[in-house]
């Protein structure tokens, strides 16, 4: 049997729910939850006296930390707002790719990955290609085969939100490059479940947000963005854009030679504090312990599913698969199977016509072992 990585003591829901839902929500540490919570009551009794400037230049700071380390990035390639699709679209009209250029990405992607591009796009004339797939499975070699001398940027989702499907981001990073490109990536479903090194891959840039997999809050986002990306004039500027953040001067803006240059206003401080908690914890655990636990259950629950008749949607490959599994019944309505599994406290999504489960690492075998009963019993198959 598979013990969880982490209990009710950092994740109080575990002991009331089996939760299989954290590429919708992850469940948020506690240690984050208590940081936010205290630097709100810190704020509202004691204004700025609590939070001076200092504390506003370090909030973000740390958690720049955290996140360089979660990456394996450098310090001065990390920048911080308030979720994934604002950094993307930042990024996208820095790049803003020209008429003549093409933009490669796959159909099933999660719009926040793709509507920035798709909007830049719109503006200057670029193309944008898309790779179709088959059923829900985008054939890797479909995608690099789009890729050309005119592709000016390969855009993916590191996981894919329906499947988590998983890309080989080196093998893209290597195949862009050869033409020119650049290459994007969301990784909003992978990071804090799937290792993520920016330096082995050679990826240009990677944003997240951090209410899922990495077991923070809402209203934060980081992005890696490589130095050859650091001299671009961001989409998204404010007063936090400038090297000397403190310097207000209305009629110039001098930019920092690294990827602050995409840091632009005040945002909810509390919940950067909370990120870089839940970040630091689970970067102390090692994302690759997480995926290492992962793989092990979400194998389990795959077996378990085709033993009681379901049909995997997620990849047959174990090296596509990360630990969202999605999975339907074939006479069966998956809404009602959702509902059934939701009654019983046992937590998972419907995404149109199946079943999208997500356990993560504060889930064990026997977690897996109760989901399997009930549907079991719902379903009607054994």
């Amino acid at each position: 049997m598979t013990e969880r990585l982490a209990g009710s003591d950092v994740f109080p829901p575990v002991s009331r729910y089996t939760y299989f839902d954290a590429a919708s929500v992850g469940l948020m540490h506690k240690g984050a939850a208590a940081a936010i919570n205290a630097w709100q009551q810190a704020l509202a009794d004691d204004g700025t006296v609590a939070f001076d400037e200092q504390a506003e230049v370090e909030v973000l700071d740390n958690l720049n930390r955290a996140a360089a380390r979660l990456f394996n990035a450098g310090l001065d390639d990390i920048a911080v707002a308030s979720s994934e699709s604002v950094l993307m679209s930042s990024l996208a009209w820095a790049v803003m790719p020209g008429r003549g250029s093409n933009i490669v990405s796959a159909r099933v992607t999660h719009p926040s990955t793709i509507y920035p591009w798709l909007r830049v796009a719109e503006h200057t004339g670029a193309q944008v290609r898309w790779a179709d797939p088959v059923g829900l499975y985008t054939d890797p070699e479909t995608l690099l085969a789009l890729i050309d001398d005119k592709t000016s940027v390969v855009c993916l989702s590191h996981a894919e939100y329906s499947t988590g499907q998983v890309y080989d981001l080196k093998r893209f990073a290597d195949a862009a490059h050869s033409h020119g490109a650049i290459v994007v990536v969301d990784t909003t479903q992978s990071a804090g479940q799937v290792p993520i090194d920016v330096a082995a891959t050679g990826i240009d840039a990677a944003a997240t947000s951090t209410y899922k997999w990495l077991c923070g809050p809402f209203g934060t986002g980081f992005m890696y963005v490589s130095p050859s990306l650091q001299t671009l004039n961001p989409g998204v500027t404010g007063w936090r854009t400038n090297a000397d953040m403190w310097d207000f001067q209305a009629d110039r803006c001098v930019m920092p030679d690294n990827a602050k240059r995409y840091e632009f206003g005040t945002m909810a401080y509390g919940a950067a504090l909370g990120t870089t908690v839940a970040v630091e914890f689970l970067n102390d655990l090692s994302v690759e312990r997480i995926a290492a636990h992962n793989r092990v259950i979400a194998d389990r629950l795959i077996d378990g599913l085709v033993t009681l008749g379901a049909e995997i949607l997620s990849p047959a490959n174990a090296h596509e698969r990360s630990a969202t599994v999605a999975a339907r019944f074939r006479g069966l309505n998956s809404a009602d199977v959702a509902r059934a599994l939701k009654e019983r406290n046992v937590v998972v999504s419907l995404r149109g016509d199946f079943l999208r489960l997500s356990p993560h690492f504060y889930n064990g075998s026997a977690d897996i072992d109760t989901a399997l009963d009930i549907i079991s019993s719902v379903a009607n198959v054994r």
